[in-house]
């Protein structure tokens, strides 16, 4: 027994030619626990910016979840048919165009699009989370695979509170004081004024973090060199 227990400590956790891959993994474990708590936000921000009812504000919620529901099964079905690497480069991708999506929705300010934008990139996260735990355990031998998984989603609480903090000060901290009922008697040249400054904010956290997931997205699709094996794993 102290011989086996001494050889499972002496394998790498995560071997030397795949810590470019886990590093990359952890970042989208960081990437979308930031998101889940980051989007929770909205909720309040959409029913100021918006003057909206508390629950017609909480779509934005159920376009989130729902996407996760929706889209979790096929992402399973997604990576068992190609690879766990098509599954980060899909769900990379669709959180992309989701992100890109708050864009055209901030300037036309409509609250529609952005619940159609918030569905994308709920279902991007949502395959990233199918693919990256099972794709974090292949990532070397089996004796192994619990403690590197234990460590990937280590990081995740360190996404949450970071969303948290953003969601604090980049949108909520940037709504405007105006109340319901000042935002009623403004002008609509005034209360669009405010709207755009206030949906700016919301777009910068969501089209911000595009840039790492274009650096993520990149790498995965550059490097096969450990496809085959990965798909061996899965199988």
């Amino acid at each position: 027994m102290e011989g086996k227990a001494k050889s499972v400590d002496n394998i790498s956790v995560v071997p030397k030619k795949y810590r470019i891959h886990f590093i990359m993994l952890i970042s989208c474990f960081v990437l979308w626990g930031l998101l889940n708590n980051m989007t929770d936000n909205l909720v309040p921000a959409f029913g100021k910016i918006f003057m909206l009812e508390a629950a017609d504000a909480s779509l934005t919620q159920v376009a989130f979840y729902g996407s996760y529901a929706v889209l979790a099964l096929p992402a399973a079905i997604l990576i068992k048919k190609y690879s766990y690497r098509h599954g980060v480069l899909v769900g990379l991708g669709l959180y992309i165009i989701g992100a890109i999506g708050y864009i055209p929705a901030a300037m036309l300010q409509n609250f529609n699009l952005f619940l159609a934008s918030v569905f994308v990139l709920a279902g991007g996260l949502s395959i990233l989370e199918t693919t990256c735990n099972p794709y974090v355990i292949s990532l070397g031998d089996e004796e192994t695979s619990v403690r590197r998984l234990n460590l990937a989603q280590a990081f995740n609480p360190l996404g949450s509170l970071t969303g948290i903090i953003l969601a604090k000060y980049l949108i909520l901290g940037n709504l405007n004081s105006a109340t319901y009922e000042e935002r009623i008697a403004m002008s609509p040249e005034a209360l669009s004024a405010i709207r755009s400054n206030e949906l700016l904010w919301v777009c910068v956290p969501y089209v911000g973090l595009v840039i790492i997931a274009i650096v993520i997205w990149c790498f995965f699709k550059k490097n096969k060199d450990s496809e085959k094996i990965l798909q061996q794993n899965f199988t």
